[in-house]
């Protein structure tokens, strides 16, 4: 299979996104939507990230009701689905994030779509006592490996796409590793260098795709925030009535 890179501003995706053969055309086809969001965004969401790790210490909490913001290391947790070397961090809007998820709102519009939803606030309102949420990720690859597994992840009614905006500047934030598609017929195809900062990569979930290295030759350095950025915005069944969609598959490559 070969993939084609689309690189189109958010008019036209929105076009492409209400034609019938939208989500069959995902299978071949990848999207860039150009300049989706300001700089002044990104440093936005990057000082919450900022205010969250200040406030709280590492940790992990499971998606269920009253589940507060939280960040987490990862460092190729051996029970992790997808290995990785990762500074991850959880918003959700039950906790008075309404700027954040706004901000975000019309990617979560064209999810509700896609799963034939009447609004995005179906999902945002949402507690994960009532059944699917919303939730905001981001994630920081640091210099010195940061990277993440090879994976697929799993489609559902309310996944049907992936959507990540792009919060670095490729080439000044790093040079070396970072997002990639892979094909038995064509190899890996990297994306970050196609995208500047505030850009929205949209693909299917079940495409092959991992995150090279961040500058393996350099010592690792989680307190330092050079490296990959990224924000996703993104539709999650919770803990408390999991679903049969299943998890993401690592695939052993990173």
């Amino acid at each position: 299979m070969t993939f084609k890179i689309n690189i189109i501003d958010v008019d036209t995706f929105e076009e492409v996104l209400s034609q019938d053969g939208f989500l069959s055309s995902l299978k071949e086809n990848v999207y860039i939507v150009k300049q989706m969001f300001s700089p002044d965004t990104i440093n936005f969401v990057k000082s919450q990230c900022e205010q969250l790790e200040k406030l709280n210490p590492a940790s992990w909490n499971p998606c269920v009701d009253h589940c507060p913001d939280y960040h987490r290391k990862h460092y190729n947790y051996p029970k992790a689905y997808v290995k990785s070397i990762q500074h991850a961090y959880y918003f959700h809007r039950w906790n008075g994030n309404c700027q954040l998820f706004s901000t975000f709102y019309r990617i979560f519009e064209w999810k509700a779509k896609l799963a034939e939803s009447s609004s995005a606030e179906t999902y945002l309102s949402h507690v994960p006592s009532d059944g699917p949420i919303a939730r905001i990720v981001v994630h920081h690859y640091p210099k010195g490996g940061g990277g993440q597994e090879e994976h697929i992840d799993p489609e559902s009614p309310y996944a049907r796409i992936q959507t990540i905006v792009q919060a670095s500047v490729p080439g000044r934030d790093f040079s070396q590793g970072g997002l990639y598609i892979n094909s038995e017929t064509t190899g890996k195809a990297y994306l970050d260098g196609l995208t500047i900062q505030g850009d929205l990569i949209v693909m299917s979930p079940a495409i092959k795709h991992g995150v090279e290295s961040i500058h393996s030759e350099q010592s690792l350095d989680w307190e330092s925030k050079e490296g990959r950025w990224i924000i996703m915005p993104i539709i999650i069944n919770s803990d408390v009535n999991p679903d049969e969609y299943g998890k993401p598959q690592g695939l052993g490559k990173q």
